[in-house]
């Protein structure tokens, strides 16, 4: 299979510009094992986040008030995520998404998110996706591959982000990436009861202005810490969401009304994140139920070229169907196969005796 030949190179060329003891730590790191979603598979630039935003979760996930840049070289993070063995390498492989537990911008892991972001970009090719409450950097606009761009707000205000840039500062930061070539989409997350919406119509208007076409409206996750925080706002969750516990609730907030305006005014409303790198990488993807995203008579799928690549890894009298924008294997085959399977395709795969 032309991808598992592809992720091999890599692996050989990452490690002839390793020394054994880089390797052996990149080995140990969870980029280095960690399964993808269908939106694909975060890279931390660093550990905690300063920002303190009233609404966010990583505090309850043990992540401190400081940052700390992540331990691994840009080399050593770009051979972890080669050798991950569900992770597939390539343009049309495995989406990556930089600013996951922290922001990636912040002065002190601003540089190494540019570097990590140009590795990955440079010798695995794959579709890289950053998230930011500050900005792109202007370092974003000398990569030869430029990450799609997602530009976070809340509100006009910026209330419930007091350490973070005021949102019109990072809406005109990225409105210069625009104008330079780059992609930025508007990522209104999350979406916060009777704040967002007061202010969604000038929002809006501000983005439009500045040359922002599409749009993501993020879910709130709350906890009984997050709930208590909102509260000393003014902020109520409790109407919007089921059970609150110290694991992260999706609140149950209507959206209808701020998608209806944001197309009412002219914006492509995408159905999550990941479907704006793959609008910005002009590639297509059918591995979860918000899409298909993109042009699906793109996707290529091979049943010789799968069939091949069962083969290689050990099984035998594997039967290969592909039925509409779903692939059916009649046998069993490991977990993992089936992750490294779905990530190369982009589409489900289901497997049945």
């Amino acid at each position: 299979m032309e991808s598992l030949e592809k992720k091999q190179r890599v692996i050989k060329l990452l490690e002839e510009k390793l020394s054994q003891d880089e390797r052996r730590e990149a080995r140990r790191d969870s980029h280095a094992k960690r399964q993808p979603r269908p939106c694909g598979i975060t890279v931390h630039t660093g550990l905690g986040c300063p920002l303190g935003c009233v609404y966010c979760y990583i505090y309850d996930m043990g992540f401190s008030g400081s940052i700390k840049p992540y331990r691994l070289t840009p080399l050593q993070l770009t051979y972890a995520l080669a050798i991950n063995p569900h992770v597939s390498v390539g343009e049309w492989g495995t989406l990556v998404a930089v600013g996951s537990v922290t922001e990636p911008f912040l002065k002190e892991t601003r540089e190494l998110a540019v570097r990590y972001i140009d590795a990955i970009s440079t010798y695995l090719k794959n579709s890289v996706q950053v998230s930011t409450k500050v900005g792109p950097p202007p370092e974003l606009q000398q990569l030869e591959r430029k990450p799609d761009v997602l530009i976070s707000v809340t509100d006009v205000s910026g209330r419930l982000e007091p350490r973070a840039p005021p949102p019109i500062q990072r809406l005109e930061a990225g409105a210069r990436y625009i104008k330079n070539g780059g992609n930025a989409t508007l990522f209104i997350r999350p979406i916060v009861p009777d704040v967002t919406e007061r202010e969604i119509e000038r929002l809006l208007k501000i983005a439009g202005d500045l040359g922002y076409r599409r749009v993501v409206f993020g879910t709130l996750r709350v906890t009984v810490n997050i709930a208590k925080r909102l509260n000393a706002f003014g902020i109520n969750v409790l109407p919007y969401v089921r059970q609150l516990g110290k694991s992260q609730t999706p609140i149950h907030y209507p959206k209808t009304r701020l998608l209806n305006v944001a197309r009412d005014m002219g914006f492509d409303v995408l159905p999550a994140s990941c479907a704006s790198n793959i609008l910005t990488h002009d590639q297509s993807c059918a591995l979860c139920s918000w899409g298909p995203c993109g042009d699906v008579k793109k996707l290529k799928i091979d049943v010789g070229d799968i069939e091949r690549y069962l083969e290689t890894r050990g099984y035998r009298g594997v039967e290969v169907e592909v039925k509409r924008l779903r692939v059916v294997i009649r046998g069993r085959i490991a977990r993992v196969d089936k992750i490294f399977l779905e990530q190369t395709l982009r589409v489900r795969l289901v497997t049945a005796r």
